[in-house]
């Protein structure tokens, strides 16, 4: 019998590369990729947010974080600045270059969800996204602990 987990693990897996591929797909004529447009996703929810404040968001490495910031910023998608009050950070915020590309992200995002959801209820969605966020916590949890 199938260890339920490892199934588990296969899904998501499959899912999280699949929906990689057609993000660079969709966003290929932007030059952008998947490991990027994440960041410009909460610019334009916040605005402008610090290097550190954009890691966390995603449990994400600082210097991962830092390398993808540092293409777009030289794709013309984000300004970095020193932040004022703390001169080790930076503050973070897109342009207007950005901006004008946002409803093409919102676009390939919200096609990905159509396709994935087909024949999938509102609820079921809101019950699978519950157990994932849970389980995650837990797995972070569990990391956090190790450090």
């Amino acid at each position: 019998m199938e260890n339920i987990y490892e199934e588990l693990g296969k899904w998501i897996s499959l899912i999280y590369r699949q929906f990689q591929i057609y993000i660079n797909n969709e966003l290929k004529d932007l030059n952008i990729t998947s490991s990027e447009y994440i960041f410009l996703i909460k610019l334009y929810e916040n605005k402008e947010l610090n290097q550190e404040k954009l890691s966390s968001m995603y449990y994400i490495d600082k210097a991962l974080t830092a390398r993808s910031l540092k293409k777009l910023e030289r794709k013309g998608y984000i300004k970095r600045y020193k932040d004022e009050d703390d001169k080790r950070a930076y503050r973070i915020c897109v342009t207007n270059k950005a901006l004008s590309i946002k409803s093409r992200i919102d676009g390939a995002l919200n096609s990905w969800d159509k396709i994935i959801s087909v024949n999938i209820s509102n609820d079921e969605i809101k019950e699978v996204s519950r157990v994932l966020k849970d389980m995650s916590l837990r797995a972070l949890e569990k990391s956090n602990d190790k450090k």
